[in-house]
C-alpha cells in the first residue's frame, strides 16, 4: 500500500490525496495510545467499520493477531510513505519520467523501469525504518491486540510485562535483542545512504 499511496500523494495536490495523506501521517504527530484508542473504537465488533466486517466475512480484527497486524502497519507505514514521496517528487526522478514517456513509455512501464528504480534507496529505506517503528509499537497494538499472552503479545509489549510483574532480568534480555535488531537496521541504513 505504501508504494501507490506515495505515488499518489507525490502527483496529485486534491483534497481527497490531501485528507488521506494527513490520515496517513498522523501516526507520527498523534498520542500512539489514543490512535489505537481511536481505532479501537472503529474497528471493534460494534464500530462503523468493524460491524460491518465482522457481519459479512466474520472478521475480527479487535484481540486478534489481525489487530496486532493492524497496529504496527498503522505506525510503520507513514515512514514508508514520507521519505518514498519525497523520492518520487525530487526533480531528477520527475526529469527521467518526463522523458520516459516522451519516448513512449505508459505510466506503468514508467513507473517500474524509470520511477521504482532511481527511488529505490528510498524506497529500502522507508521499509527498514518503518520495520523498525513497526517493531517498537507498545500503544496501538496494545489497544487493538489487547496484549492478550502467548496470542497478541508482542516484544516490545512483553518488555512491558515483564517489567510490570518485576522480572527486570527477562525485560534486559528482550531490550538487548530488540537493541540488536535495530543496530542491524541502523548499520544497514547507514550503508543505503553512503550509497548515494
Amino acid at each position: 500500500m505504501g508504494l501507490p499511496a506515495a505515488r499518489w500523494f507525490s502527483r496529485s495536490d486534491s483534497p481527497l490525496a490531501r485528507a488521506a495523506s494527513f490520515l496517513t501521517t498522523l501516526p507520527l504527530v498523534f498520542p500512539p495510545i489514543a490512535l489505537g484508542y481511536i481505532l479501537l473504537m472503529l474497528l471493534g465488533k460494534n464500530g462503523p467499520l468493524g460491524a460491518p466486517l465482522y457481519d459479512h466475512f466474520g472478521l475480527r480484527l479487535v484481540f486478534s493477531q489481525a489487530g496486532v497486524a493492524a497496529g504496527a502497519f498503522t505506525a510503520g507505514l507513514p515512514l514508508f510513505v514520507r521519505p518514498v514521496q519525497a523520492a518520487f517528487q525530487s526533480p531528477e526522478v520527475m526529469k527521467y519520467e518526463e522523458a520516459a514517456r516522451v519516448m513512449g513509455c505508459g505510466p506503468f512501464k514508467t513507473f517500474f523501469l524509470v520511477t521504482a528504480p532511481l527511488s529505490r534507496r528510498s524506497i529500502y529505506s522507508g521499509l527498514l525504518l518503518a520495520v523498525a517503528r513497526a517493531s517498537g509499537e507498545v500503544g496501538i497494538t496494545m489497544m487493538l491486540g489487547g496484549n492478550i499472552a502467548g496470542r497478541t503479545n508482542t516484544l516490545s509489549l512483553e518488555i512491558f510485562n515483564c517489567v510490570s510483574r518485576g522480572d527486570f532480568d527477562e525485560a534486559t534480555r528482550l531490550c538487548l535483542m530488540l537493541a540488536s535488531v535495530s543496530l542491524a537496521i541502523y548499520f544497514v541504513l547507514e550503508k543505503l545512504q553512503r550509497g548515494r
